[in-house]
């Protein structure tokens, strides 16, 4: 019986559409818990037909694409280039022997960067998916636990390729992990809150309808169409201030009024228990564009409370992530800080 514990994983970014990446060192293997990226057939069956009997004639292959999804705890090199791929853009600075690296949105918010995913299950055979593009990006953390994450990928035209160039074990990211003992959550920054769990989603809409064109099996391109940001935070309920702002007035009061609480003045730090250099730990920043009311770019509502026998009383918050209203600043920047040099 073959173990997946024996698959490999890898991926490293394009230079260009239609150009796949084939240099073993570019590549960075993922340690993984589930998932699975395969090709995917657009299997067409024939018409029905006056004539021809009661059954379909024939089956088609009219076009293929590849892609999927897996489930991961994050490590602070491959984190890096997820985050790029998700975001579009990585302004690296050095700090000692360690890298600060800065994600955002590109000058055109719709550019991602094209990848060459490499999997090898149970190391029996190779394939290889060039022109993929990083759909979506989910972060999640609770208390007591790892940082953990997962990815969707959409890619192209898939092949079956040998394994013998790949140096997957040389190239295996098994660094850090982060946790999250060692994490600060604030709202607004200087407010601590007390978080049991979260998420970050990170999404593009990368619709394929108008990517069939005539004279080719594989979709012409990735194109984004739309993209989304979004938080989510469980948190403890110790007096009534953040529910009366979230719920009913976002200044304070408690009146209902029909202002959206805005506030993206946040301190989310998620960190390793190791350094990447001395005093500086492998770090998550995530920050949106740091304003406070009318220009703050997170919008934040909450569930209803529901109440349990024997629980204690939480709230679920959700923060959209709009466009910065003063035009000036990122919707979102993301620091990593880590070992890797560029991207």
């Amino acid at each position: 019986m073959t173990a997946a514990e024996g698959s490999f994983i890898g991926f490293a970014k394009q230079t260009a559409k239609g150009t796949p990446n084939v240099t073993d060192a570019n590549f960075q293997y993922l340690l993984m818990q589930q998932g699975a990226i395969s090709p995917s057939n657009v299997v067409l069956p024939l018409d029905p037909e006056i004539g021809g009997g009661p059954l379909i004639r024939d089956v088609k292959k009219v076009g293929v694409t590849s892609g999927g999804a897996m489930e991961f705890i994050p490590r602070p090199a491959t984190l890096g280039a997820m985050l790029l791929g998700a975001l579009g853009l990585d302004t690296p600075v050095a700090n000692g022997a360690a890298y600060d690296h800065v994600f955002t949105f590109n000058t055109d918010p719709f550019a991602l960067p094209y990848y060459t995913f490499r999997v090898a299950p149970g190391n029996i055979w190779g394939e290889q998916y060039q022109d993929c593009k990083i759909s979506s990006l989910s972060l999640n953390w609770r208390g007591a636990n790892f940082l953990r994450g997962q990815l969707g990928i959409i890619g192209g035209l898939p092949a079956k390729v040998a394994t013998t160039t790949w140096s997957a074990l040389t190239y295996l990211d098994s660094g850090p992990q982060f946790i999250s003992p060692v994490a600060t959550m604030e709202l607004p920054t200087g407010t601590p809150v007390k978080v049991l769990s979260g998420s970050l989603d990170i999404a593009s809409s990368i619709p394929m309808d108008e990517q069939w064109i005539v004279g080719s099996y594989s979709p012409d391109d990735q194109q984004v169409a739309a993209r989304s940001l979004s938080l989510s935070l469980v948190v403890k309920i110790v007096d009534a201030t953040l529910y009366s702002k979230v719920m009913y007035d976002s200044a304070g009061g408690s009146a209902w009024t029909a202002s959206m609480m805005r506030e993206a003045n946040i301190n989310m730090n998620i960190q390793s228990d190791q350094l990447a250099d001395t005093g500086k730990p492998y770090n998550l920043v995530i920050n949106a564009n740091g304003n406070s009311g009318a220009t703050a770019n997170i919008i934040w509502a909450c569930s209803p409370i529901g109440l349990r026998a024997g629980k204690q009383v939480i709230m679920s918050m959700n923060g959209m992530i709009v466009a910065d209203p003063t035009v000036t600043n990122k919707p979102i920047s993301i620091k990593l800080t880590n070992k890797t040099a560029t991207y």
